[in-house]
């Protein structure tokens, strides 16, 4: 069972190392920009409002961004969305170094990297699963996507902790300008076929309308991002109250929530190397009702009596359960989608996982100022089990829709294959 098979194509492997060095030096900013705002503003206010500014966009955009995507080409809009993002590094750098940093610009500058990501993100997932050549490989590459993510998730942070009271925030913004050279680099060396979209028509809306009656009107993809949306909004804002949690329940610091973000990275990384291990992506949806339930009766668990071992064991439990929900649903998806509706699939998929969150978060942040944090992540965790069992009460049905989507996709070659 061979967990790497995609990293043997050599399109895929230059994509691979170009965009797990950017997405590094992104993290790295990411703690960078949190820290410079914590020292401009000492306001927890101002940290979760730039994070709302950089998100939001992903809800209002990510639809609309498939259009451009599927138009324009994956490597073009990959290649304009990161030259994008490395002048607005360049800028944090200049403003950082010069000096002239205030909160605005820093707010201007998240809202317009936002605006960037709603096109970035799904271009990103779009074009790794399409350079590559047999299904095995294709759903091999999204788990490995996850797991040059969940990698960066753990060394960009480290890298900036260990940096920024070397050097300051400023040279950090410099080294993620360095990493966006690398990943322009590496899409350039791409030897990709040119598969331009030629429609009868250039209607932007058109296109927008076929987008969202394709993803939809067909219950296999309309359900696994219902249940997406779901976990989504109601369960993952869990990350945003951890702090609270560990101040009112565990008396503890900052540093135990960042070990706790660590032993769920630690639990995604490790569910990362499992979901690359799978060779058959059927049966996927059984594993996102599972995962569902294990986030909900994790989220629940909160309110159970339990120091921070306690408080450990469910946040690993929680990393696994996210990370298979988040590339079970890529796969499924991805696997389902017709290439010349890919872009506008996953700018759906963008839009569901990481534009409905800061809407969550705010929200969860609301209730557990009213009835108290364990009592809302116990309703995050009752809403994600509600979402498991309407997608498995679906489930027969979900698998005989499927079958000729699969075959039409060509992920199948004919029903024959198909496992009701």
């Amino acid at each position: 069972m061979n967990i790497i098979k995609a990293l043997y194509n050599r399109n895929y492997r230059i994509f691979f190392v170009g965009q797990g060095l950017s997405i590094i030096g992104t993290w790295m900013q990411n703690i960078a920009v949190s820290w410079l705002i914590y020292r401009l503003t000492d306001s927890a206010l101002m940290l979760g409002l730039v994070a709302f500014m950089g998100q939001i966009p992903n809800f209002v955009l990510a639809p609309f961004a498939g259009v451009w995507i599927d138009r324009w080409g994956k490597r073009s809009v990959l290649v304009i969305t990161q030259l994008l993002s490395l002048i607005q590094a360049s800028l944090l750098a200049w403003l950082t170094l010069g000096n002239r940093m205030e909160i605005e610009y820093i707010l201007s500058l998240s809202l317009f990297l936002g605006c960037v990501n709603a096109f970035d993100v799904p271009a990103r997932h779009s074009i790794s699963v399409e350079m590559v050549d047999s299904q095995e490989e294709r759903q091999n590459a999204i788990a490995l996507n996850s797991v040059t993510y969940n990698m960066a998730r753990m060394l960009g942070p480290l890298a900036a902790g260990i940096l920024i009271p070397i050097i300051g925030e400023g040279y950090c913004f410099l080294l993620n300008v360095a990493s966006y050279f690398i990943s322009i680099l590496s899409l350039a060396g791409l030897r990709l076929q040119v598969n331009y979209n030629d429609k009868e028509h250039n209607n932007m809306l058109q296109h927008f309308q076929e987008g969202f009656s394709y993803t939809f009107k067909q219950l296999p993809l309309r359900n696994i991002l219902v249940l997406l949306g779901t976990i989504s909004l109601t369960a993952m804002p869990y990350t945003v109250l951890l702090p609270v949690f560990v101040s009112q329940n565990l008396g503890a610091s900052a540093g135990t929530v960042g070990f706790l973000m660590a032993v769920s990275g630690c639990g995604s990384l490790i569910a990362a190397f499992f979901m690359a291990s799978r060779t058959e992506f059927q049966g996927l949806e059984r594993l996102l009702v599972v995962a569902a339930s294990v986030i909900g009766i994790g989220l629940i668990c909160f309110m159970l009596p339990g120091g921070l071992w306690f408080s450990t064991v469910l946040m690993f439990i929680l990393g696994v359960g996210f990370l298979i929900q988040v590339v079970g649903s890529n796969t499924l998806l991805q696997c389902m989608v017709d290439d010349s509706m890919r872009g506008r699939v996953m700018s759906f998929y963008t839009m569901t996982l990481m534009g409905v969150g800061p809407i969550g978060s705010l929200f969860a942040g609301f209730l557990a100022s009213q009835i108290g944090v364990t009592y809302t992540l116990a309703i995050g965790g009752v809403c994600s089990l509600a979402g498991a069992v309407f997608f498995a009460r679906d489930l027969s049905v979900f698998r005989v829709q499927a079958c000729p989507i699969y075959v039409q996709s060509g992920s199948l070659s004919s029903r024959d294959e198909c496992r009701f």
